[in-house]
């Protein structure tokens, strides 16, 4: 590593979503009125891909210092091996649960919502200024380079501009509707990247797709002390909210007014979902020239597909796996 390179943490959002402590409490907060997501139930759902991604960290990023995982009163049942047959120290990987994550906004707990979540990882003590962020289904799929996230000091944001306009007209339709008739909108992805881009007065905003963002801890931070109503507003809705914005959207739209960003094409990454061809996927993850791979609803594949996965990963992270999912791919048992 290059001397003008410095360690940055990596957070990793999780959740045991089979948890029966955590469903039962998601379903005592749950609304009649909040917008059905067919991607809600798998959203919390979990089949190792909290080892696959740290794997993948220890073996492709030299670079990072420490892994961050975010719970809520949970811990991945395997981590301890990780320690035990010394693939990593026990100083490598610490757990932040969600008291601690919300440390002074104690009040908006518990909550189920990855906007929410994210929008406090600032808060995060002992954090690195630059750390990575990224949700539990990806992994890194090569050897990483500091010098993919962080140039000059600065933070690389891989994407395109999109104009604002028809986005927001759909936005107020929705929130019109959403009144008129009582009924929860949907909260999308685009749209709550739209909102990062207009809560600054941008009349195009910076898209991005699914991957490891680099994020800057103290653009963020300084942001929200000086907006707390914004913060307030944006983590006191406890499921995905129409009203919400991204936050890595609006860091990134902060760092690029700040001329603290690089702005650059986004690259092709291995992303598999339930309808796509699992065997494509698997050729796209040969390749070190795709740096990103991600699984989208793993527990949605039939029995035959997750254990072609379970190998096919088992086999490219097996020297940095807990031995009990190495145990369980030699034995050829399902995830």
């Amino acid at each position: 590593m290059q001397q003008n390179q410095q360690l940055v943490d990596i957070v990793i959002a999780w959740v045991d979503g089979n948890d029966p402590i955590l469903i039962k409490k998601r379903q005592n907060y749950m609304e009649k009125q909040i917008a059905e997501d067919p991607k809600q139930s798998t959203r919390f759902a979990s089949d190792y891909e909290i080892y696959y991604a740290i794997a993948s960290i220890l073996k492709y990023v030299p670079y990072c210092r420490t892994i961050y995982i975010i719970t809520d009163q949970q811990k991945p049942q395997y981590l301890q091996q990780l320690i035990e047959q010394r693939i990593c120290t026990p100083e490598k990987i610490k757990i932040i649960d969600h008291i601690d994550l919300f440390r002074g906004y104690e009040c908006v707990l518990p909550t189920f919502n990855s906007l929410t979540i994210e929008t406090m990882l600032w808060n995060i003590n002992e954090l690195s200024d630059q750390f990575i962020y990224l949700n539990d289904d990806f992994f890194f799929n090569a050897p990483s380079l500091y010098q993919d996230f962080i140039q000059d000091n600065k933070i690389i944001i891989y994407g395109h501009w999109v104009k604002n306009t028809s986005k927001k007209l759909k936005y107020k339709y929705r929130q019109w509707l959403e009144k008129k008739f009582n009924k929860k909108a949907e909260a999308r992805y685009t749209t709550a990247q739209m909102l990062s881009a207009d809560r600054l007065n941008l009349n195009s905003y910076f898209e991005i797709h699914h991957r490891p963002h680099i994020l800057n801890r103290i653009i963020l931070q300084e942001y929200f002390q000086d907006n707390p109503l914004c913060l307030d507003q944006q983590i006191q809705y406890k499921f995905r909210n129409i009203q919400q914005f991204l936050p890595v959207g609006l860091m990134n739209h902060l760092a690029i007014k700040n001329e603290q960003a690089i702005l650059k094409n986004d690259i092709k990454i291995a992303y598999l979902k339930p309808t796509e061809d699992i065997n494509i996927f698997i050729k796209n993850i040969q390749t070190e020239q795709i740096k990103y791979g991600c699984i989208q609803s793993l527990d949605l594949f039939d029995i035959q597909q997750r254990q072609q996965l379970q190998q096919v990963l088992v086999k490219k992270f097996a020297d940095f796996l807990p031995k009990s999912i190495v145990q369980e791919a030699e034995k050829g048992q399902s995830l």
